[in-house]
């Protein structure tokens, strides 16, 4: 069931939080205010939820649940985490962590139940816990002192954390084991006796207090709509909000259509009431320009001085297989001239690869404008510019851009595109790039797929996923 985000009120907490993790409604403000106004209902309701089979939602929003469970303090939430911990150890958000360890001594006999339960070395976790928990108990000291053994240097920092002078007999006897090659350890050890020499109450929490939830989430999020089936996606065309339709038809956006498809999007870019909608809808036909009614009722817009920026913008994207085309080139470069615009312009002249643009992309790489610094990067990767690879390079660093940044690099860098040389250009963007995550080798190797093709040969990493 596909709910209205600004009528969340009339749905029950249960509904909305089934409808957000089946990806028919966004994650933002409004989800959360239609929770917390209703505490009581959305507390039973969330606790229901998180013991419900999980393994069929689209989006997992535990993490949603977890900072609900946060912000309302609900101990009853502790089973939940403890089982959440338990399907892997070793790797735990921050969000969890800092969860249990505001429930405080709520949480103490669960974690240490579950801590004698762990391995010694799938507890690290658990133990960072029970040392931060604001809770003085002797299982915890003894749990610390006895993991000395095992990892010295991390759980003497750890004491330091619990902060109980009782601890220092344990960690003179762990120095006295130190050999003359161990130094720096040495120094560390001394400094957590020495901070533990000074008396100090135990450490207390304020996360409860000062945990804002509000931050996590943005005001307003379109629905994940490219996570929904074909067939969602479709029936999300006629939603009554403009938004949502706006967000499923961007959805089909660079895809092959389906004639029914087509007729429906061509239907929307042509009478959609909003301006927004009938922009995304033009720009999904981008592979449809080779069908002449198509083509012709995109000239027609593009020839019709009322034609709005936004919907023009969005049409000149739809358009851009089309810029040998005198009047699209023409009209592309006077979106261009338009800077609350140019963002789409840049966006519209990388996707036609027309020659004649080549030159504007390398000026706008440090735009102020975000999106048209987005637009900029793409286009020195797809136009192959080698005068701008130090400055691809620099926007490795920039948490924004860095995804965009690589994949234009791996267009962009010198260097043979044959099958046989193409991993070896992998290894050098991966180094250029102080290493890769998981998600961006995948996004270096589409790059160099993409590369290869317009070179007009075989990728090479797309076969080996297949």
């Amino acid at each position: 069931m596909f709910l209205d985000p600004e009528r969340l009120n009339e749905h029950t907490p249960a509904e909305i939080l089934d409808a957000a993790a089946h990806g028919h409604l966004g994650l933002d403000h409004r989800f959360l205010r239609a929770l917390l106004d209703r505490p009581e209902d959305a507390q039973a309701a969330a606790l229901a939820f998180s013991k419900g089979d999980r393994s069929h939602d689209v989006v997992d929003i535990t993490p949603e649940l977890i900072a609900l469970f946060r912000h309302w303090r609900t101990p009853t939430s502790i089973p939940f985490l403890i089982d959440y911990i338990k399907e892997d150890p070793t790797e735990l958000p921050d969000e969890v962590v800092e969860t249990l360890v505001a429930f405080g001594g709520e949480a103490l006999e669960r974690l240490l139940a579950l801590y004698n339960e762990l391995d010694e070395s799938h507890s690290g976790e658990v133990a960072f816990i029970l040392a931060n928990l604001g809770v003085r108990d002797e299982r915890i000291l003894k749990i610390l002192t006895d993991r000395l053994a095992f990892d010295l240097p991390d759980t003497a920092l750890l004491l330091e954390n619990y902060g109980d002078a009782a601890a220092i007999p344990a960690l003179r006897s762990a120095l006295a084991e130190l050999g003359s090659e161990d130094g720096d350890l040495r120094k560390e050890i001394e400094a957590v006796i020495a901070s533990l020499e000074t008396p100090r109450p135990p450490s207390t929490t304020e996360e409860a207090d000062t945990f804002d939830i509000w931050r996590l989430l943005p005001e307003k999020e379109d629905l994940p709509v490219d996570l929904l089936d074909e067939d969602e996606r479709v029936e999300l065309l006629s939603h009554p909000v403009a938004a949502v339709r706006a967000s499923a038809v961007h959805s089909f956006f660079n895809q092959e259509l389906s004639r029914e498809q087509e007729r429906r999007i061509l239907n929307m870019a042509q009478h959609d009431p909003d301006v927004e909608v009938r922009g995304r809808a033009w720009q999904s036909l981008i592979n449809s320009t080779e069908n002449e009614p198509v083509l012709d009722a995109m000239l027609n817009a593009l020839r019709n001085p009322e034609t709005p920026l936004t919907e023009r913008a969005g049409l000149l994207i739809g358009l851009a297989p089309e810029a040998d085309r005198n009047e699209v080139r023409d009209a592309i470069l006077a979106l261009y001239q338009e800077p609350q615009a140019r963002a789409k312009a840049l966006e519209a002249m990388w996707r036609s690869m027309h020659p004649g643009f080549r030159d504007h992309f390398a000026k706008h790489l440090d735009d102020a404008d975000l999106e048209t610094r987005r637009g900029a990067i793409w286009g020195v990767g797809y136009y192959g510019v080698r005068s701008e690879l130090s400055k691809l390079r620099e926007l490795f660093d920039n948490e924004e851009l860095r995804s965009d940044a690589l994949f234009a690099y791996a267009l962009t860098l010198p260097g043979d595109t044959s099958r046989a040389r193409i991993k070896g250009l992998l290894s050098r963007i991966e180094k250029d790039a102080k290493g890769l995550s998981e998600m961006e080798e995948e996004l270096v190797r589409a790059a160099l797929d993409e590369r290869l093709l317009l070179a007009g040969k075989e990728p090479v990493f797309r076969g080996e996923e297949d």
